[in-house]
């Protein structure tokens, strides 16, 4: 009954998990917001996995894979990729910010248990897409726009940047957005299209750090790891990783097609969902600490 019971888990994950990549990879390339800001929490909230850690590399490598397929997309389509000088220079300081924000991660992970680092990183979250839903609602409609073209800056900006997308296990996600929107002046599409670029960064800076800092050697060890579930990650990384570049593609091309205005209430909408995601995260993630 037992087994029976393990293969019906399976069964659900297995339908529910490429659910959730395709639509967050789709949404991800619309609006710029890589996916991994979705695909991290909700698999977090469903609680099939013991660790964070094994949600975070999947995220990792489904937004990787998915983000790289977007921004092959656009060049090959011949799409205008304005101030991408901007988002190279904000992708070098992510590569710096994602190394720090890699060894953070590691560290509150040591000192705590799964639990109190899935408060943590939600807390933090919920603040910044607050700031960044008010700097949407109140701020963008008056034209509060920098226009910063200083490289220092920049590469200062990116290493935040960076160390928000490891640390959270998001990708960059709607705070790249803003942050292009606030301080360069870009427009909507234009700042969905550069934050892909400033997130293969961060991302492949993380993917480079969990090579060695042992994590990768960690999670490889599958009759190492605690529960059943656990064994079974990288059978959902083979299939989630293709789902997200198909969902990258579909992404792309609703975002040629949108106008600003329909990527931005994409974005909105997406914020919003995050945030309330990230509530019932936190809540329950007391309430097994309790």
């Amino acid at each position: 009954m037992l087994s029976f019971v393990l293969q019906y888990e399976y069964m659900i994950y297995y339908f529910l998990f490429p659910i959730v990549v395709i639509i967050a990879s789709i949404i991800g390339a619309i609006a710029g917001i890589g996916g991994g800001v979705i695909i991290r929490p909700v698999l977090d909230a469903f609680g099939y996995f013991s660790t964070p850690e094994i949600t975070n590399m999947i995220s990792t490598m489904c937004v990787v894979f998915g983000t790289s397929t977007s921004i092959i997309r656009h060049v090959a389509s011949k799409s205008k990729i304005e101030n991408w000088k901007t988002a190279v220079y904000l992708g070098i300081g992510a590569v710096i910010g994602g190394v720090i924000g890699q060894f953070l991660f590691q560290f509150v992970k040591d000192s705590s248990n799964g639990d109190v680092l899935i408060i943590i990183q939600s807390s933090i979250l919920i603040a910044l897409l607050i700031f960044v839903l008010i700097y949407m609602q109140l701020m963008l409609p008056k034209g509060k726009q920098m226009h910063i073209n200083n490289f220092i800056v920049t590469i200062i900006i990116g290493i935040f940047l960076g160390v928000c997308s490891t640390f959270l296990g998001i990708g960059g996600g709607p705070i790249n957005v803003a942050v292009l929107l606030l301080f360069f002046g870009m427009s909507m599409k234009q700042a969905a299209i550069n934050s892909l670029i400033t997130i293969i960064f961060s991302q492949m800076a993380k993917i480079v750090m969990a090579g060695i800092d042992g994590t990768f050697v960690t999670l490889f060890t599958i009759d190492q790891l605690p529960t059943a579930a656990d064994q079974s990650w990288w059978i959902f990384l083979i299939i989630l990783v293709p789902i997200s570049i198909i969902g990258s593609l579909l992404g792309t091309w609703f975002n040629k097609k949108m106008s600003n205005k329909g990527v931005q209430i994409v974005y909105m909408a997406t914020t919003v969902a995050i945030i309330l995601i990230n509530v019932y995260l936190i809540v329950m993630s007391s309430i097994a600490l309790a």
